[in-house]
């Protein structure tokens, strides 16, 4: 593939993330699923592209999202986690093909997604669980959250997985 499809891809699946972002501002309420399915598209440009142009649509996606949109829960989800997610995927699955210890890939998911959530807790605290009501957040202690937030990681990850194998047979042929 050329630079230029590669470029006009790129900023395509940007502009798709960034749109589909926006239907967090329409509904507020499952603003987690929207930055995850928003965080599905960049995986499309690290199989045609490869990471680094990954990297380009990311960045932009963020930014316009984070510039854009007047409400920020969905494009900082996509900005801190979802959104590269498909990157490090990708960079620890390959590693973890090449010295043949499917454990690394796993350990280095779960620890990134610790740092990313971490980090995002740090800086907003305040609008980090907008989404749960206060009686829940004061019964459930914050291992419990951890334990919860890694099921779904894993969870997350096992779909994003058949989304791909998905994408590689069906789709890609189709598209080439």
């Amino acid at each position: 593939m050329s630079r230029t499809r590669k470029l006009t891809l790129s900023a395509l699946i940007a502009a798709l993330c960034t749109a589909v972002m926006y239907l967090g501002v329409l509904v507020p309420r499952v603003s987690l699923a929207i930055a995850a399915m928003a965080g599905i598209f960049p995986a499309a440009v690290v199989i045609l592209c490869g990471s680094g142009w990954a990297v380009g649509s990311f960045v932009t996606a963020a930014a316009l999202g984070l510039l854009l949109l007047p409400v920020k829960t969905v494009p900082l989800w996509f900005a801190f986690f979802f959104g590269h997610y498909p990157i490090w995927k990708a960079l620890l699955e390959r590693l973890q093909t090449r010295i043949g210890k499917p454990l690394i890939g796993w350990i280095g998911k779960l620890a990134g997604a610790a740092v990313c959530v971490a980090v995002l807790w740090l800086l907003f605290r305040g609008s980090f669980f907008a989404g749960i009501p206060a009686a829940i957040r004061s019964r459930v202690p914050l291992p419990v959250i951890a334990l919860i937030l890694a099921a779904a990681l894993i969870a997350y990850d096992i779909a994003f997985s058949i989304l791909i194998g998905y994408f590689r047979d069906k789709i890609l042929p189709r598209i080439k």
